[in-house]
């Protein structure tokens, strides 16, 4: 909780994930007190059930959520989380889990479908030497 009140000096949007997943208490602590909003990703892979994602959500109740479509098990399961964090009034963003530019693309065109106008991390297509152009 230090190292997050003395980086809330900088006006940091937000902070990933800054404990190991499977705290849920824990981060539910830091998602209420910290000065930074927190954002979860890697709590949520690996959650195959509709109740337990739910219960994930309603127990820590982050300011957002990251989604990386290929480690969730695919667009319906983001969907399926955005749907349950807009529900709860939880932002969320995608990101990728380095693919390519062609993954990129099937990302992009899933995150065009919402109206949610926030930044997304699809950066990654750039980390490959040979990757296919667009």
């Amino acid at each position: 909780m230090d190292k997050l009140n003395q980086l809330s000096e900088f006006n940091i949007h937000s902070i990933e994930q800054p404990i190991q997943k499977g705290q849920w208490e824990a981060m539910n602590e830091l998602c209420q007190s910290s000065k930074i909003p927190i954002a979860l990703d890697e709590e949520l892979i690996g959650i195959e059930q509709d109740v337990e994602k739910k219960a994930l959500l309603d127990s820590i109740k982050p300011a957002y959520i990251i989604l990386k479509p290929s480690l969730l098990g695919g667009f319906m399961e983001s969907n399926q989380w955005i749907n349950w964090a807009e529900d709860r009034n939880i932002g969320w963003w995608v990101t990728s889990a380095l693919e390519s530019n062609i993954g990129l693309n099937a990302i992009t065109q899933f995150v065009a479908q919402y109206p949610n106008l926030s930044h997304q991390g699809l950066g990654t297509g750039a980390l490959y030497h040979n990757n296919f152009a667009v």
